[in-house]
């Protein structure tokens, strides 16, 4: 449900809220609000999550040794986490004044 709603939020915000056309300032005024920082960071880690956890399965299906499964489970966790500290950081300049 996260990412149904995320998705439907965002595609709004960018398409239908912003006045056209989409410039980097306006983004950096959305991201002004500590509400639109959060929620893209519940979304960001809402898509990684599905996006590995998919991944995870499709690989699954492969039914590999039960040693490569907690390999790849464990290979999967930490770069899934690396990416969402990734993106985190990259918000957190635009949540000043002056931006990046």
């Amino acid at each position: 449900m996260i990412l149904v709603v995320g998705l439907f939020v965002h595609f709004w915000a960018m398409h239908f809220a912003i006045e056209r056309p989409v410039t980097f300032e306006k983004v950096q005024n959305r991201l002004l609000s500590p509400g639109w920082v959060f929620f893209d960071v519940i979304l960001l880690i809402a898509v990684i999550y599905h996006a590995f956890n998919g991944l995870y399965n499709v690989i699954s299906d492969y039914n590999p040794r039960p040693v490569i499964k907690k390999i790849i489970a464990w290979v999967l966790f930490f770069g899934g986490t690396i990416l969402v500290i990734y993106g985190i950081l990259a918000l957190l300049p635009f949540t000043r004044q002056g931006g990046v």
